[in-house]
């Protein structure tokens, strides 16, 4: 077989189409298995952790658990740990409160 710089070109051209389909159905099926995935954690409640997903590093760690909340707004809540206070922490420990008050049950 006689190898032509025309028939390289032929052979390269077929090599980008097949590689072309290739990534087009890896796309399509990456994108069924993620929806499977997807259904799987809303179902079965996976976290990150159990998946092998934690986040390393500082900038990225997960927050500790809720230890208080804020009587005037319960979505606004800390774990006590460290760093600066929430405001409203602050606010009621400084009109005389104490962290005890703020514990969630």
């Amino acid at each position: 077989m006689s190898v032509t710089p025309d028939s390289i070109v032929q052979i390269d051209a077929q090599l980008a189409e097949l590689q072309s389909k290739r990534l087009a159905l890896l796309e399509r099926q990456k994108s069924a298995k993620l929806e499977d995935v997807k259904l799987a954690i809303k179902q079965f409640g996976f976290t990150a952790k159990e998946l092998g997903l934690a986040v390393k590093g500082k900038a990225t760690t997960l927050k500790g658990e809720p230890r208080y909340a804020n009587p005037a707004n319960p979505e606004q809540t800390w774990a006590g740990g460290k760093g600066a206070r929430p405001l409203w922490v602050k606010a009621h420990l400084d009109k005389g409160g104490g962290l005890e008050d703020l514990a969630l049950k």
